[in-house]
């Protein structure tokens, strides 16, 4: 009973805390060529269009990059 017990509670806390697609930020102006991390992004500060949530996985497909600004190392 134990054992299932065990069971039942690792795949619940493996289930849900899986993670979801990591959203990123990019501008919707047609120079722009990155995509950011955090809203508050200096690089994302300087954008006079639309900024637009999006899913890392979208942003790479249409060809943007890591913004160099960003001061996580993650990806």
């Amino acid at each position: 009973m134990k054992k299932i017990f065990l069971v039942i509670i690792i795949f619940a806390f493996s289930t849900a805390f899986q993670t979801r697609e990591k959203e990123v930020f990019i501008c919707t102006s047609k120079s722009s060529k990155k995509y950011h991390l955090k809203k508050d992004c200096k690089g994302i500060k300087r954008c006079r269009s639309k900024i637009k949530k999006i899913t890392k996985i979208k942003a790479l497909n249409v060809g943007r990059t890591k913004c160099k600004l960003e001061k996580i190392k993650r990806q």
